[in-house]
């Protein structure tokens, strides 16, 4: 690629997003793909920059099969409304890209940027109910992901590596099965769901269990994380917590069979309120996940909502980390 997928994104104005998209009008998108009548940009890249994929008022999604896309720059454009089954993306820019209902069924993205995109109500790693294990599977290599909007955008089991997800806030996203290797989280996450089974009973009877569901090598040194739901055996390897020291990796079934004794030495009783409350959270998982991270800002959010002082959560957090970390 010309240039790295985690290059620090250009600043453009809103006329030039208006002027690539105009430049477009009466040129077939299809014929586009196959001679891009706009060269290449300063970076080398095939200028697709401000097109749109799908003519409007279609009933139906655009369907790509197979298709390749190359060192192209999709900025400020709209891939909204497609469906792209077992397509190949390498080295291109989806800076401040229209995602929205974009599904991703088996598709491969490598050395990809995306910057303030919007991929709502979409689809990554998913298949098709009559697919073979395997047989979809969408991995993303070396990409950065960097303030993109994902709300209701549903999570398969894409397999992530050597990935950047680089967010002012991420939270409310239900990652599904998703696997996370060698990848760096940088800013505030918050509200996510990690699975380490399928969900549907069909999934599970269709394709067994998750191979690459699971953190491995993944580092949270520069990112805040708060209220990471776990389950379902979802794998933690080799983690690298906040270098703040305001979270860590927990064994949580023996933290929760030493529930009862741990709140019986709780002698003030705000304190056991917020331990007890922490646990019913937390605890229903034990069976089924072996590792949870817990996090400080957990903790002082459950003293906050209890009218109770940051105190009190951090005499909290520093006894179950004294005696429950985990190796990372």
């Amino acid at each position: 690629m010309p240039v790295p997928a985690d290059r620090p994104a250009k600043r453009y104005t809103a006329k030039q997003f208006t002027e690539w998209r105009a430049r477009w009008s009466g040129i077939e998108p299809d014929e586009a793909l196959r001679t891009p009548p706009f060269g290449t940009t300063e970076d080398g890249l095939l200028d697709f920059r401000g097109v749109t994929m799908r003519k409007p008022g279609l009933g139906w999604l655009k369907k790509f099969n197979h298709a390749q896309f190359k060192m192209c720059d999709f900025t400020a454009a709209s891939l909204a409304e497609t469906n792209c089954s077992l397509c190949i993306f390498q080295d291109c820019v989806f800076d401040y890209t229209d995602l929205n209902n974009f599904r991703d069924y088996g598709c491969h993205f490598t050395n990809c940027r995306f910057y303030r995109s919007e991929w709502q109500v979409g689809a990554i790693g998913f298949d098709t109910s009559s697919a073979a294990r395997g047989e979809y599977l969408s991995r993303y290599i070396n990409c950065h992901f960097e303030n993109i909007k994902l709300a209701k955008t549903t999570i398969g089991d894409p397999q992530f590596i050597d990935c950047n997800f680089v967010f002012k806030k991420l939270s409310g996203l239900d990652f599904g099965c998703s696997g996370f290797v060698a990848c760096r989280f940088i800013g505030a996450f918050q509200d996510l769901t990690f699975r380490g089974t399928y969900e549907r009973e069909d999934d599970r009877a269709r394709k067994g269990h998750p191979e690459f569901a699971g953190f491995t090598d993944v580092s949270f040194e520069r990112a805040a994380l708060q209220w990471f739901d776990m389950r379902g055996s979802f794998r933690c390897d080799h983690l690298r917590m906040p270098s703040d020291g305001s979270a860590f990796t927990a064994d949580l079934p023996r933290l929760c069979a030493d529930r009862a004794s741990l709140l019986e030495r709780m002698n003030d009783p705000p304190l056991h309120k917020i331990a007890s409350r922490y646990f019913d959270l937390y605890c229903r998982f034990a069976d089924e996940q072996k590792i949870q991270i817990v996090s400080r800002f957990e903790l002082i959010e459950i003293a906050s909502n209890a009218g109770e002082p940051d105190t009190l959560a951090d005499t909290l957090y520093t006894t179950l980390k004294s005696t429950y970390a985990t190796p990372t």
